[in-house]
Order: structure tokens, then sequence, then C-alpha cells
């Protein structure tokens, strides 16, 4: 096996929550996405079952071939023709990790630090990556430990000292526009998760793979419980329109918090912890992004192809986008939640048809 480290439940919810918490809190990019309106947090509740049903292609996947990750069950499925699909499946991760990348670079040039090139803050975090992939799955994961409660509470701190500036009023009428665009609303916020990919790539490596089930629910109820609030208070305090038209919505309530002289800038405080997390988000996709390609060429150990993935993760995430604007454009529902949908959703939901028609599976010993 390439990866011999071993995890725990409670680090692969960890894992994945600071990957998701970490784009939302910087772009919050369902503003601008249906319902379109006030009903945003709806959505976000609704949001949570859906979450839930797009992972159950993989979830059964995952049973009927125990032990065996993303590249290595397709490969079972279909034979020589599953090195195509498993290819597809590489190039989607190392095309996410150069996105994530791409969008920390975008933040820190636009808020903290506007003067300095982004290709400096690209090569830095890859970097940081290369070093951690390097280290292994379990260090990846014992930092997100460490990490994970840092940002955890420095959201919870920007939610209860926001309180007293939301406006409930903002969030009315309900259901402005009828319950479909709620719906659909949840339906896109569900369909941005990778969860199930996680689920696939990192399954064998979890210690109690038998509680997955729970492990998934959690995530999801997690999640939810994170943009719902994050959805009321970003709308609450800067109206719908306002909300809209902000690059970095979150940020911004981080800047209006002002707790006399002790903190006056709790921004660089919290923007410190969004790093860490945003390091941790690219270092986990990376070493995703690598760990299926060494398994799609068969080889030994990863760590002879980390230097050169992330050359080409770092060039891609330079040469995707001529601006922030063009990254937008990919990052919009229209785009994104339709790609993510296809490579988390529809061909694990096609190759769960092929498996059971075909009678493909491991057996439990």
């Amino acid at each position: 096996m390439l990866e011999k480290g071993k995890i725990s439940n409670n680090q692969f919810i960890l894992i994945f929550v600071i990957s998701r918490l970490m784009l939302t809190m910087a772009y919050l990019p369902y503003v601008n996405a249906p319902p379109w309106n006030q009903d945003l947090w709806i959505s976000a509740i609704l949001a949570f079952p859906i979450h839930i049903l797009l992972v159950l292609p993989v979830y059964f996947l995952t049973n009927r071939f125990p032990g065996q990750s993303l590249i290595q069950s397709v490969e079972t499925i279909l034979g020589s023709w599953g090195k195509i699909i498993g290819a597809l499946y590489v190039w989607f991760f190392l095309h996410r990790t150069a996105v994530i990348l791409r969008e920390l670079g975008e933040f820190l040039k636009a808020i903290p630090y506007p003067e300095t090139p982004i290709i400096v803050f690209i090569t830095a975090t890859a970097l940081f990556a290369a070093y951690s992939i390097y280290k292994g799955l379990e260090t990846i994961c014992r930092v997100a430990e460490i990490v994970a409660p840092l940002v955890l509470a420095s959201v919870f701190l920007v939610f209860i000292m926001i309180a007293k500036d939301v406006d409930i009023y903002a969030l009315t009428p309900v259901l402005e526009d009828g319950i479909i665009p709620v719906i659909y609303g949840g339906f896109v916020i569900a369909a941005r998760s990778t969860l199930s990919l996680f689920l696939w790539m990192l399954k064998p490596f979890i210690n109690e793979p038998e509680k997955i089930r729970t492990t998934v629910v959690l995530i999801s109820l997690i999640l939810t419980l994170h943009l719902t609030p994050t959805s009321i208070t970003t709308i609450g305090v800067f109206g719908l329109e306002q909300a809209k038209i902000l690059n970095f919505p979150f940020f911004h309530l981080v800047r209006m918090i002002n707790i006399g002289s002790f903190l006056e800038r709790i921004d660089a405080l919290f923007i410190g912890f969004w790093v860490l997390g945003m390091c941790i988000d690219i270092a986990i996709h990376n070493y995703l992004a690598v760990l299926s390609a060494a398994q799609l060429l068969k080889l030994k150990d990863y760590r002879p192809i980390v230097v050169a993935m992330g050359t080409v993760i770092v060039s891609l995430s330079i040469l995707q986008a001529e601006s922030v604007v063009e990254l937008n454009e990919f990052l919009s529902y229209k785009v994104l939640t339709w790609y993510n949908l296809f490579f988390t959703f529809a061909l694990p939901l096609l190759l769960l048809i092929v498996a059971v028609i075909g009678k493909k599976r491991i057996d439990y010993k």
C-alpha cells in the first residue's frame, strides 16, 4: 500500500470540515446563486439531506469494494478501461488543488498584502503542501486537529460579536419566490461538496470504516450549522444587495468587530487562522492528487512525483484565469455546480450501476 498511515473518524471529519469551511468563509459564493434572495439560510438547511443523498453512490461503492480507493475500485469495475476514468479523477484533484491555491492567492493579494505578487503566495503555499505530503496523511491530519479548533472557535466568536448588528428583518419576507428556488439553492450548496471523493479515497485509511455512516451525517450537520448562521449574519448585517457585490463578505464582517484596545485588529488574528486552515485544505487536496496519480501509475511510493505534480499545480493555478473575475466565472453555480456533480455523483452512480449489473464486488473476509 502506498500510504501506510491510518486516521481516525474524527480526523476525517476535521480534515473535510476545514476544507469546506475555508472556502465558504472567504467567498460565500451562494449569495449569487439560487434562491437569489434572503431565503439562502433555508437553502442551507435543506442542503443537509441533499448532501447525504449525493454521497450515497460512493457510499455503496466503498461497501462493495472495501479496502480499495477510488482509483483501485474503478479499475476493478472496468478493467483496463478504468485507467481512463482514473486519469479523469487525477485531473479533477489536480485542478481543484490549483483552483483553491489561486483562491488563497487572490484573497491574500486583495486583503492583507495588495502589493505582493500573487506568485509569492501560491509558491509558498505549494511548498508547504509538498512538505506535508512528504510527511504523510497522518501528519496532515494531526496538524488539522490543532488548526480546526482555532478556526471553529474564531468563527463562533465572530457570530457572537456581530450578532447585535444583525437586522432580522433583512431576512424577510420568507419564501418570497416560493419553495422551488430554495430547494434548488439547497441542491447547489450540496453539489459544491466533494465529500464523496474524500470518502472514496480515504476510507481505506480510516481506523473504523464501519462508522462511516455516522461520520458522513456528522460532517453534513456541521457544515449546515456553519453555513446557516453565516448566511443569516451576512445578509442580516449587509443586506442582500450589498452582500452580493462583496468579494469577501465574511471578512468584512470580521473587520466590523472591535473589542476595545484588547483586540482592535481581530481581523489580522482571524486571517492568520484562516490561512492556516487554507494551507491544510490545499495540502489534503494536493495529497489526493498525488496519491491518485501514484495508484494509477502503479508506483510503490508517491513521494517521487510530489515535486513534479506540485509544479503542474502551481502552473495551472497561475494560468487558469487572468483575473479574479475570470476565476469567479468558473466558481459560479452555473459552472462549478455541474463540473463537481459530474465527478462526485454522476460518474460514481454510473460506476455503481455497472458494478451491480456486472456483479462486481469484493467480499469481506
